[in-house]
């Protein structure tokens, strides 16, 4: 992965723990499942566009929750950036 591409996951994790801090802020049901809807389209993409199970294959049975999912890829950073 370049450096490139790692700033940018970087960001997107950011972003994703963003929403996960809204979710837990929402007082309405329908705004927490509006948010939980953003989350799981995040997570995917995520997946898909850093091609993660190439990291780690056991993220995709973890990639619907997402406090493991930020874990894995933080995980995941962490060893690239050691790698570079």
């Amino acid at each position: 992965m370049t450096t490139e591409i790692l700033e940018k996951l970087k960001n997107d994790l950011d972003a994703l723990k963003i929403k996960t801090f809204e979710k837990k802020r929402a007082t309405r049901k329908k705004d927490r499942e509006s948010i939980e809807e953003d989350i799981q389209f995040m997570t995917k993409r995520m997946l898909k566009n850093y091609e993660l199970i190439k990291y780690d294959e056991g993220i995709t049975m973890e990639y619907y929750k997402t406090n493991f999912f930020i874990f894995d890829v933080e995980d995941i950073i962490r060893n690239l950036e050691r790698e570079e």
